[in-house]
């Protein structure tokens, strides 16, 4: 029989071994200021700026959220804990399973990658001998389709992570399908597998500068087949971040028999468009605010602009009513909050509408949160050019109705009562208190003013 020799896996014990061992391209010196940052791009995976871990296969030795740290790898020689050495970074144990260990990072926001910074600080008998990076620019609800397939995805969100524990097969398994086939995201490769340096001062830091840039939201990290690595950057510049499917905290009024109701996220809005009667009410054709009851935050001077409103400043807004209900309850009949309590303002036409009020529009633009629950607008005629409400009698032309945020209502004159009436004065009434953009009437003038 013939014997055979056997030899220990080649280790690199020192930096004059490395040359022999890895490809030294693409590494910088510590003191080397990355060149990402000195060209101004941003670190997407700072946790200080938001970026979190969503899932790692392994985190015995030390978390996978040490890679997204911002400061500097710290190193005590001497301290130790139940897991082993301490290490400050992501460390996994000797695999021992099928596989290679790998983890998720959702980046602080959706960024166009330019290059790669990898830092094995630290990490010399046990560092990653090679990783590989995928990306995914994923959609809110893209994300929670996968992360809620995550085992444990709940205990880590409610706790973090556990030093200490790592993901069974089957669990890494439920991983895999949930980042893959089930939820259907789609990973494109920005690194392909790549040898890494062991953590010397000399050797640490790796760059990686991608030729195409690439816009992501999240990134999966490949071990292989496992080890440490200290820190990851993403440097790149931030785009803007789809914002979450909303829940309206209200569900406000669509177009229905009451009134046409047009978002202003839609592109035709109807103030902007020609309409065959003037606007009355605005101050470019001598409408006048008068008075208010509150004008805590606007002045109802605003309502009567022609242009739209820039803010919520550009408009009358009151104080909430000191006074409102500790709980609303609603009118079984009318479906609108049960309470008297309004605040209201008066605005006098530049004509007078002789020939009726044909079209009422109420904006409620850029008041989400603090538009109205219900509106309901009067009309009167005052021959006299001297205003005293004492002496006037208003009647209907707008009964209550409810409002929608950020949205022009319009009331056309088969939705107005007293139509055909003779109209000098509006006053706006309000429920509870809230704010409006703008006041827009259209009528037909006569020829007193």
């Amino acid at each position: 029989m013939t014997a055979t020799l056997l030899s220990h896996s080649p280790s690199i014990t020192g930096v004059n071994d490395l040359d022999n061992f890895v490809d030294v391209s693409g590494v910088k010196e510590e003191n080397q200021v990355s060149s990402f940052e000195q060209q101004g791009y941003v670190n997407a995976a700072s946790s200080k700026s938001g970026a979190r871990i969503l899932f790692a296969t392994d985190e015995w030795f030390a978390t996978a959220d040490n890679l997204l740290k911002d400061g500097p790898p710290v190193f005590d020689p001497d301290e130790y804990c139940e897991q082993g050495k301490v290490m400050d970074g992501w460390e996994t144990r000797r695999r021992r399973e099928e596989g290679h260990d790998w983890s998720i990072v959702r980046l602080a926001q959706r960024t166009k990658i330019y290059g790669i910074e990898v830092d094995t600080a630290f990490f010399t008998g046990n560092h990653v001998p090679a990783i590989s990076l995928q990306v995914a620019d994923l959609t809110h609800t893209d994300e929670v389709a996968m992360v809620t397939r995550f085992p444990g995805a709940l205990e880590r969100l409610l706790h973090g992570c556990v030093q200490g524990t790592g993901a069974s097969p089957a669990e890494v398994q439920q991983a895999e399908e949930a980042c893959s086939g089930v939820s259907g995201v789609t990973w494109a490769e920005i690194l392909p597998k790549t040898n890494l340096l062991p953590g010397y001062d000399e050797t640490r830091l790796h760059y990686f500068t991608l030729s195409v840039p690439v816009e992501a939201s999240h990134v999966r990290i490949n071990y292989y087949p496992d080890g440490g690595i200290a820190r990851m950057r993403f440097w790149g510049i931030p785009l803007e971040t789809p914002k979450p499917r909303g829940r309206p905290a209200y569900v406000p009024i669509k177009t229905g028999t009451r009134c046409t109701v047009v978002s202003h996220k839609e592109a035709i809005i109807p103030s902007r468009q020609p309409f065959e009667y003037p606007e009355l009410s605005s101050e470019v054709n001598g409408g006048m605010g008068l008075t208010c009851s509150n004008k805590h935050y606007g002045d109802p001077w605003n309502l009567i602009q022609y242009s739209l409103g820039k803010d919520m400043g550009d408009g009358w807004e009151t104080a909430r009513h000191p006074n409102r209900p500790s709980i609303l309850v609603k009118d079984p009949n009318t479906s609108l909050v049960d309470s008297p309590l309004s605040d209201w303002c008066i605005i006098k036409l530049g004509s007078i509408a002789e020939g009726g009020i044909k079209r009422i529009i109420l904006d409620t633009k850029h008041f989400r949160g603090n538009y109205p629950e219900s509106v309901k607008v009067e009309g009167c005629f005052a021959e006299t050019t001297e205003f005293q409400e004492c002496e006037i009698e208003w009647f209907p032309l707008v009964p209550r109705c409810r409002m929608a945020p950020d949205s022009e209502h319009v009331f056309d004159s088969h939705q107005i009562v007293n139509n055909e009436r003779f109209v000098s004065h509006i006053r706006v009434s309000i429920y509870p208190d809230g704010g409006l953009s703008r006041v827009r009437v259209y009528g037909q003038p006569g020829d007193r003013q």
